[in-house]
């Protein structure tokens, strides 16, 4: 999954950072795939997975990665989200 490094980080931190976005989408899809006929907003989702620890960009960035990577798609309905507005729905892509 892509780290869009709009900090210029380098080195190291890069790295690090690279490698925590890998991690958050890996649980990402597999809270999807634990539930393949669940649908959920992505403010759902990352409150499931990630409280207040991760920022929600973080977790939008990978959901839209992974509808990009044609791996989650969305369902085409919204649901009220946890910040008082709707929000597109996400489900596992099927085949």
């Amino acid at each position: 999954m892509e780290y869009y490094n709009t900090t210029n980080e380098s080195g190291e931190q890069l790295q690090a950072f690279k490698k925590k976005t890998e991690t958050q989408t890996d649980k990402i899809l597999e809270f999807f795939k634990d539930q393949p006929a669940v649908e959920y907003g992505a403010s759902r989702v990352h409150l499931a997975l990630f409280g207040n620890n991760t920022p929600i960009t973080s977790t939008r960035r990978s959901i839209s990665n992974l509808v990009k990577d044609e791996k989650l798609e969305y369902s085409g309905r919204m649901r009220l989200g946890n910040y008082g507005r709707n929000e597109k729905l996400i489900k596992l892509k099927t085949v």
